[in-house]
C-alpha cells in the first residue's frame, strides 16, 4: 500500500516540475507548452500491399514493373497545403508493408500513395483523411496499390 502511494507522489512532483517549467502533460503523454500548442510527434502507420490489375492477386515488389519505391504524399493538419513526402523502399521480394509517417502534430491528415520505379509512376491510391493523435495509435485501412502487371 506504501509503495503505490509513494509511486502517486513522485508522479505528482514530476507533474509539478513540469507544470513549473510552464509545460504540461496531456492525458496521452503529449508535453503541451504554455501557448497550449501540442508539440508531440504523432505517427501514422499505413498498411499497403501490391495488386495486379490483371487478375486480383497480390504481387511482389518486381513482379510490379521492379516498383522500388512506397511513397506516402500527406497534406493537412500541421502540413497546411504543404504536401510532404514519406518514402520507404520497396525490397523485390515483399508484397505488402506498413509505412510509418512521423507528424509535426495531432490533426486531420489527407492521405494518399505511390508506388514508384525509377521515379516512374506504377500506382497511384488515395486512402483516406485521418484524424492523428499522440496515442500511437492512428492507423489507415490498408491501401491496395493496382499495377498492371
Amino acid at each position: 500500500m506504501k509503495a503505490s502511494q509513494g509511486n502517486r507522489r513522485s508522479w505528482g512532483a514530476s507533474m509539478l516540475i513540469v507544470a513549473v517549467a510552464g509545460l504540461a502533460v496531456s492525458a496521452s503523454g503529449c508535453i503541451i507548452d504554455g501557448g497550449s500548442n501540442d508539440s508531440c510527434s504523432p505517427d501514422l502507420t499505413i498498411p499497403w500491399r501490391i495488386v495486379s490489375n490483371l487478375d486480383n492477386q497480390v504481387i511482389t515488389c518486381a513482379e510490379a514493373g521492379n516498383a522500388d519505391t512506397v511513397t506516402a504524399w500527406i497534406d493537412g493538419g500541421a502540413l497546411g497545403s504543404a504536401l510532404t513526402a514519406f518514402p520507404v523502399t520497396c525490397p523485390a521480394t515483399q508484397s505488402q508493408g506498413a509505412l510509418v509517417a512521423l507528424l509535426p502534430s495531432t490533426g486531420s491528415y489527407n492521405v494518399s500513395l505511390e508506388l514508384t520505379s525509377g521515379g516512374t509512376l506504377l500506382s497511384e491510391t488515395p486512402v483516406l483523411v485521418m484524424g492523428v493523435d499522440c496515442s500511437g495509435l492512428s492507423q489507415t485501412v490498408r491501401a491496395d496499390l493496382f499495377v498492371n502487371f
